[in-house]
């Protein structure tokens, strides 16, 4: 299985392959991560954080998922099934730029004076399936916010 992360801010592809359904982190009774591991991206939720994603094109096997409150980069700020009934990658690439702007655009108005100033500066990332992904039934796109430079030590929820 493979998911690929496209990047709005920057050029170029990752391909997410290999064990991408782990999660070794350690979360509480609301699903939040408590204690830092291996993430699959399969298997985020929405509200993780996300140490760091690699920049540039590439594959990777997992990411590190980190409590908020510990530094990090990324934060899943929405996760929503493709409606697309086949796969096309332009398409689907549309289509995942419009949901991760609209899931953008609400957060940011949900959000206090203080939250704004903290998280001005972010980007967005996503997560969207492949072809092989496809095939396998995988139609989530997870929608990411935050910065390649910039480190954050709360969740944009809080």
């Amino acid at each position: 299985m493979i998911k690929e992360i496209a990047a709005v801010a920057v050029a170029g592809t990752i391909a997410w392959a290999g064990i991408s359904a782990i999660d070794n982190t350690t979360r509480n009774e609301t699903g939040q991560i408590v204690e830092s591991g291996d993430l699959g991206a399969f298997v985020t939720k929405v509200g993780d954080c996300i140490y760091d994603l690699p920049q540039g094109s590439g594959t990777v096997d997992i990411l590190k998922g980190v409590p908020c409150s510990e530094p990090h980069h990324w934060q899943v700020i929405h996760k929503e099934n493709s409606k697309l009934t086949e796969y096309s990658q332009s398409a689907l690439e549309n289509e995942t730029e419009q949901i991760c702007d609209a899931a953008s655009e609400s957060l940011a108005y949900s959000l206090d004076d203080l939250k704004l100033f903290e998280y001005q500066n972010v980007s967005e990332e996503y997560f969207l399936p492949t072809s092989e992904s496809w095939e396998n039934e995988d139609r989530v796109i997870d929608c990411l916010i935050g910065s390649f430079t910039e480190i954050y030590y709360s969740s944009i929820f809080d």
